[in-house]
């Protein structure tokens, strides 16, 4: 079967105006419309060379129990409040619901982030009982350092975490799984030092199968907190393939961004291709 010349997409003709003409504005925008398709189409081109299957998903659980204010709340529509760590375990059990109902073969561990350490909590299962247990036991936690060490986390990966190895010439085959971890960082004046010169992390940036997403949900004054410098900080975690998300207390927003990470790290394009809106635009 031949394959369809994407590149050489002709936007559909225009109706002309009375005088015959086409609008200058409807040729600009239908040619900005080729340039963004053509740029998608060229940026997933130069994505590695990895077979989009839905291979069982191993997915880290990396979540911060500490918080700024303990009376900062989510608030949904018909007026429920949530603190930022029920609001978690809310969006938490919908997404593990989702991912086991979308592939039952998924497992999940949970590790927690403390004042300055983090913790293994729970081993890769895939019973949801377990994993929704594990989660619902968390409470919150004071914390009072100024800054935390990334390094921390990456040494327990290294401990726990068999990573799938991507091979040149066998890359057409599925691996048997891929590992996925997001981190949900709740803190709004606490900077995470991401450790660039550390051996096993550039390691971790290498690997085809191993994945960082990043959900922060910070405080809602941010010129009282350090929120832009700390998801400054979190872009360091992405080697260009993660997806990164900001929320404030915004419930709907939360549910969204959780949503949105639902998909599959083999198949989904670049975060900067993403598009929701339904149908096509072209």
């Amino acid at each position: 079967m031949e394959t369809p010349n994407i590149m050489s997409y002709s936007p559909p003709e225009s109706e002309p105006n009375v005088s015959g003409k086409v609008p200058a504005s409807t040729i600009t925008a239908a040619s900005e419309d080729l340039a963004e398709l053509q740029e998608q189409v060229m940026s997933n081109f130069q994505k590695p060379n990895v077979p989009n299957i839905n291979v069982p998903e191993r997915v880290i659980l990396c979540l911060d129990v500490c918080y700024d204010n303990h009376n900062s709340l989510f608030r949904l529509g018909d007026g429920t409040t949530f603190t930022p760590i029920n609001m978690i375990k809310r969006v938490l059990d919908f997404f593990i619901h989702s991912k086991s109902a979308i592939n039952r073969r998924t497992e999940f561990a949970l590790i927690v982030l403390k004042d300055t350490e983090a913790c293994w909590v729970q081993n890769f299962t895939s019973n949801l009982k377990e994993i929704i247990n594990a989660i619902d036991y968390l409470n919150p936690e004071e914390y009072s350092s100024e800054r935390f060490d990334f390094k921390k986390l990456f040494q327990l990966i290294k401990q726990k975490v068999e990573i799938p190895e991507y091979k040149e010439g066998e890359c057409i085959l599925p691996p048997s799984n891929v590992v996925r971890m997001i981190v949900m960082y709740g803190r709004s004046n606490c900077i995470p030092l991401i450790p660039q010169d550390d051996s096993y992390f550039n390691f971790l940036k290498k690997q085809l199968y191993f994945y960082i997403d990043i959900l922060l949900a910070h405080e809602e004054e941010c010129a009282s907190y350090k929120c832009e410098e700390i998801y400054d900080a979190l872009q360091d975690l992405d080697n260009g393939y993660s997806y990164v998300y900001e929320v404030s207390r915004n419930a709907t927003k939360i549910h969204d961004c959780i949503a949105k990470l639902l998909a599959h790290p083999l198949q989904r394009p670049l975060q900067k291709n993403t598009d929701y809106t339904f149908g096509s635009r072209y």
